[in-house]
């Protein structure tokens, strides 16, 4: 289902190579969840003359820090538009969470949970979504706790009812 991941040895901008994936998979062209619901780039949110959707797909921030290159999220972005369109596949764990911010907003979680990677999705409105961020699963108990968050949806005991997309 997935490509190799690329190489990260490149002698020019390292960001402005790996925004050619993100400009074609998000910018270029549309990608569709389930075929109903676009996602939308925020083309009009940027930073240094790209998305910061795109900032959030391929840097990571310490506390306290700026963000900088990921290498485990960024040498995956071509996983992203692939697992979204994908999400039907059995070797995705998709699930709905809750988040503990201020909105309490509900995201959705496509989990390749055999390459440990991780896309999170929120919704914008009847038939848009966003990018919140994708990232590697690179943590242990992180690993748990998605697996803890993705049983809980599937038993129905996460107190999410009826909070599908589609």
């Amino acid at each position: 289902m997935l490509p190799q991941i690329l190489s990260l040895d490149y002698n020019a901008d390292i960001f402005d190579h790996l925004y050619v994936y993100f400009h074609r998979d998000f910018v270029k062209s549309t990608t569709f969840l389930n075929r109903t619901i676009k996602i939308d780039p925020r083309t009009h949110k940027q930073e240094d003359g790209k998305e910061l959707t795109f900032w959030h797909l391929v840097t990571r921030q310490q506390v306290g820090q700026d963000r900088h290159l990921d290498p485990r999220r960024a040498e995956r972005i071509e996983w992203i538009k692939l697992i979204i369109e994908g999400h039907a596949n059995p070797l995705l764990r998709c699930f709905y969470h809750r988040e503990t911010n201020a909105k309490k907003d509900i995201r959705y979680y496509l989990w390749a949970y055999q390459h440990d990677f991780v896309v999170i999705l929120q919704k914008l409105g009847k038939s848009s979504a966003f990018l919140v961020t994708s990232f590697y699963v690179d943590h242990e108990h992180k690993r748990r706790d998605y697996d803890r968050r993705y049983k809980a949806y599937i038993a129905k005991t996460a107190g999410l009812d009826d909070c599908e997309w589609f």
